[in-house]
């Protein structure tokens, strides 16, 4: 168990470049993390949290709201992988209808509806533009030796259909929330759980576009439990100087043809992909430049 605080996920955001709107409501996921109270969506300086295992059968990650002005935030139960039943469909059809959305800094959820014309649809918050993703073909759950393919599978926001931490969920890799929606296949019944908070909370206010930042659980945990020494990071969304500098660093080695500005986007991911492959093997390309990475291409984070 260990405290999050508002400052820790600041300090998070500025370790990795992240362009985070100090004015605006953001999205924050923790991959392989839980609130220790799944019922308290309070908004908060601090919240207590708890590492966990993901096993793509239940919902075993942390969503958060953050307003990065006020510093407050407020923890919701989810899933950030897709449920074991999409996997195992999907890697029937060479991992399509199944992805895992890789961590880094996504900018433009917008307010819209989820499977929109359905039964089962409801608002919610729309993946819009090209994502980087990984799909697997060979086995149940998502490694650094699955492909990594740049599309938009519609990774939404919305309910996951979900009663509790020990019960199933739905995704085929959309970032879901414990609850149940407000849709037709529920006779349009009130949504519940903590999906109806996070629904409500985010629909109450005036704005269409929400970031999102997606990191593992453990980068939070280590964060907060012993400070950012070392943690400086740049990944898919990162924007700035240390970007630009592995960029740099890339396009020396030949890897990256793209333009060296800071924005670390999809080119600049794949490169950094194909370098990690070269450099470490299949199974150390994360997607991630850390200390070995950076080491690795010259550079001091």
């Amino acid at each position: 168990m260990f405290t999050l605080k508002a400052d820790h996920l600041k300090a998070l955001c500025d370790l990795n470049e992240f362009p985070v709107d100090a004015d605006a409501m953001v999205f924050v996921g923790l991959r392989g993390c839980l609130p220790v109270n799944p019922g308290d969506q309070s908004i908060a300086k601090e919240h207590g949290l708890m590492g966990a295992v993901v096993d793509y059968l239940h919902p075993r990650c942390a969503l958060l709201q953050w307003t990065p002005k006020d510093g407050k935030f407020a923890v919701f139960p989810g899933s950030t992988v897709p449920h074991r039943s999409s996997v195992e469909a999907a890697r029937r059809r060479g991992g399509v209808g199944a992805n895992q959305l890789l961590t880094g800094y996504y900018d433009d959820y917008r307010k819209g509806w989820h499977k929109a014309g359905k039964p089962t649809g409801h608002e919610a918050w729309r993946q819009t533009g090209s994502r980087p993703v990984r799909r697997t073909a060979d086995d149940l759950d998502y490694e650094e030796d699955d492909r990594v393919e740049i599309s938009n599978p519609a990774d939404n926001f919305h309910s996951g259909w979900c009663a509790g931490l020990e019960s199933s969920y739905s995704s085929a890799g959309c970032q879901v929330l414990v609850g149940f929606p407000k849709c037709a296949k529920r006779g349009s019944s009130p949504a519940t759980g903590p999906w109806r908070v996070f629904h409500d909370r985010g629909y109450a206010i005036s704005q269409s576009v929400f970031g999102y930042a997606l990191f593992n659980g453990g980068e939070a945990k280590r964060i907060a439990l012993t400070g950012s020494t070392g943690m400086q990071r740049v990944r898919f969304g990162s924007n700035g100087p240390r970007a630009k500098s592995i960029q740099k660093a890339l396009k020396a080695k030949g890897f990256f043809e793209g333009t060296v500005n800071g924005a670390f986007d999809h080119r600049s991911l794949r490169a950094l992909l194909e370098f990690q492959e070269a450099e470490f093997g299949r199974n150390g390309d994360d997607g991630i430049c850390g200390p070995q990475t950076a080491e690795a291409l010259g550079v001091d984070l």
